[in-house]
């Protein structure tokens, strides 16, 4: 069987890079980005894989990731259209339609708000064609237009699965897009448990070249808005008047960094916040390890890779009421804590409280991690794949 496993988005954007040649070859084919995890998991059970990229790059090509898997970086056509581009790739198209055998999509977010999106646009062409394999991973159905929500629906129920990773999502597939349960499956993305562990702290701290007499507060991910940076900013500003003795370290990249730059500045916090820019996961695994507190207190939906490796760290989370964080983060399985976003006050108090009891956050690690391996992703993916044919 070959799999077409296909991004939604316009990665040139994600990334906001070109991807040309050589950031395709130093940069993606390198990184341990969820597509490639699942790619990986794929390979394990001789499925055979090719991830791709839509770009607004001209020149189709094919490169190979470190995992073995191929990576084709495909054009697409560009319209700027008011709030968002209209974009779509017939080449794309016409590649998944003629040889691979079934198309499933990666990418999470694929909630455009405003006009018919890739998601869409693939879906319309390959219906009646070969099986299709969604992932709904959030993304605010709220802010749909009244003409978006239709298409939307329409695209999802054109599906043979849709794949969730929390108990919210699900309910919203079944109540706003009428997605019958047959067509729901749940699953989660998988991470390298041999990477992902945990750690002794002070070990980390000195393989890091941190004063392991500090705290360490961390966020993992894009630094852009609806993330919760800027109550984050705030809130550390304020509890490190008290706490002299706590750092927050930002990795990832993004638009808000600029604005990070000028907070630390203003404030005289060059010491106390680092940005740290893009990690390899083997150093992401290190400061998960090395750290007090990981933060996820944005507005966006899904179950964020971040959060599942931080369980697997045994590091205790600060995330916000938003999809499937509840089903993983709370008080009751010792992972963390959970607030309202954008509630800074909520924030602080959960700072505190897990500093005051950072063993017992921090001393078991979730159960539910055995479920995160690349072999049981691999297992039930594949399962999956013989219920559609089956039909």
């Amino acid at each position: 069987m070959r799999v077409a496993l296909v991004s939604a988005f316009l990665e040139d954007q994600v990334y906001e890079h070109k991807l040309d040649d050589s950031f395709m070859e130093n940069t993606i084919c390198k990184e341990d980005h969820f597509y490639h995890r699942i790619a990986r998991a794929l390979s394990k059970k001789n499925i055979e894989v090719v991830v791709f990229y839509p770009s607004k790059e001209k020149i189709e090509k094919k490169f190979v990731h470190k995992f073995g898997h191929q990576i084709v970086r495909v054009p697409v056509k560009y319209i700027p259209f008011i709030h968002e581009p209209i974009v779509y790739s017939p080449r794309l198209v016409e590649i998944i339609k003629n040889e691979f055998d079934l198309c499933q999509f990666v990418s999470g977010y694929y909630v455009m708000y405003k006009v018919p999106d890739m998601f869409d646009y693939i879906v319309s062409k390959l219906h009646n064609q070969i099986p299709i394999i969604a992932r709904w991973a959030g993304g605010n159905h709220e802010w749909m237009t009244i003409l978006r929500k239709p298409i939307k629906k329409k695209s999802l129920n054109r599906c043979q699965k849709i794949l969730c990773s929390g108990k919210n999502e699900i309910s919203n597939l079944k109540e706003i897009f009428d997605i019958p349960s047959e067509k729901i499956s749940y699953l989660i993305n998988p991470i390298d448990l041999d990477i992902f562990k945990k750690k002794d702290k002070i070990k980390t701290q000195k393989q890091l070249g941190l004063d392991v007499e500090k705290k360490y507060f961390l966020y993992v991910g894009r630094l852009t808005i609806n993330k919760g940076i800027e109550e984050l900013l705030e809130a550390f500003k304020e509890i490190k008047k008290i706490k002299k003795e706590i750092i927050l370290i930002f990795i990832g990249d993004g638009p808000l960094k600029k604005e990070i730059t000028e907070f630390v500045k203003k404030y005289n916090l060059e010491n106390s916040i680092l940005l740290k820019g893009r990690c390899s996961h083997n150093e992401i695994s290190v400061y998960y390890n090395a750290s007090s507190i990981l933060f996820h207190i944005g507005t966006s939906g899904g179950l964020p890779n971040v959060v599942i490796e931080g369980i697997a760290s045994g590091l205790p989370i600060i995330a916000s009421y938003n999809g499937a964080n509840e089903d993983f983060v709370n008080e009751k399985l010792g992972t963390g804590i959970l607030i309202q976003p954008g509630n800074k006050s909520q924030l602080k108090d959960a700072i505190f409280m897990i500093l005051k009891n950072e063993e017992k956050f921090s001393k078991n690690i979730s159960n539910v991690t055995i479920n995160f391996t690349y072999e049981a992703f691999g297992e039930k993916l594949v399962e999956i794949y013989e219920s559609i044919k089956k039909k």
